[in-house]
């Protein structure tokens, strides 16, 4: 099979990693950083299973810690912080999660994880080839597109999840809703043309980025669903069966 170099954005010499972090990694693991209630760092740990590659998750955050799954900026609580210190900076400079270390590569930006690790670890999750990759690539970014209402769908989480009912703004929760469903029924469509996967018979990379907006979503209407019953919030909008979702993800 021919392989090509993924275009991940890899930081240049001048940005390496710092000697402690890069000093950090045992046993050649990839180091994360990031906090597995974020779909973004989600994303890179699927793949990491995916290729089957060891590593050491650093919880970094600068909206949530330890003590609460609710935002520090409600809680008063301690953020896991790391993304504001001057080492991460020269790992990620715009101080986002994810990043990773695998060994000399510094690599941030989820998509580009992993896009980098199919083709370093496992070329067939993006069908082998460049145009394996040209195919999957689209539905990777696709899925991270909130066009044309930038961040609507992440305020269904910030919502739900991340703040006590008595400060949820409801009106804000279902518009985030309405748009996960815009963006889950073009995802329909194309399931019932492939009848298997976003980018044909096969799942790949492709595949990953819509999954954790599904399970994103999924949780969060649940957990919206439970407060309904408990009389502590409205009930949540209805969503249509989704068969093509259901059956890919389940």
């Amino acid at each position: 099979s021919s392989h090509f170099g993924a275009r991940a954005i890899i930081c240049s010499t001048e940005d390496a990693a710092p000697r402690r972090f890069r000093a950090a990694m045992a046993d050649a693991a990839i180091r994360v950083f990031g906090r597995p209630t974020s779909t973004n760092t989600q994303k890179v740990l699927w793949a990491l299973h995916e290729v089957g590659r060891p590593f050491e998750l650093t919880w970094a955050s600068r909206r949530l810690g330890s003590a609460s799954q609710h935002l520090c900026s409600i809680t008063g609580d301690q953020p896991f912080g790391v993304v504001d210190t001057e080492e991460y900076k020269r790992i990620c400079p715009t101080r986002q999660i994810p990043a990773i270390l695998d060994g000399e590569v510094v690599l941030w930006e989820s998509n580009s994880i992993v896009r980098y690790l199919a083709q370093r670890y496992a070329p067939e999750l993006h069908l082998q080839d460049i145009a394996g990759m040209a195919r999957c690539s689209p539905w990777m970014d696709w899925a991270l597109s909130d066009l044309p209402n930038p961040g609507r769908r992440q305020k269904l989480v910030d919502q739900i999840a991340r703040l006590p009912p008595d400060r949820r703004d409801y009106e804000v929760a279902t518009a985030a809703h309405e748009a996960y469903m815009a963006q889950f029924a073009l995802a329909e469509e194309r399931l019932a043309q492939t009848g298997a996967f976003l980018a044909g018979d096969a799942f790949t990379i492709a595949d990953v980025p819509l999954g954790v907006e599904l399970s994103r979503w999924s949780c969060a209407t649940e957990a919206w669903a439970r407060d309904a019953a408990r009389g502590e919030a409205p009930p949540p909008p209805a969503a249509p069966a989704l068969p093509g979702l259901r059956g890919l993800f389940e």
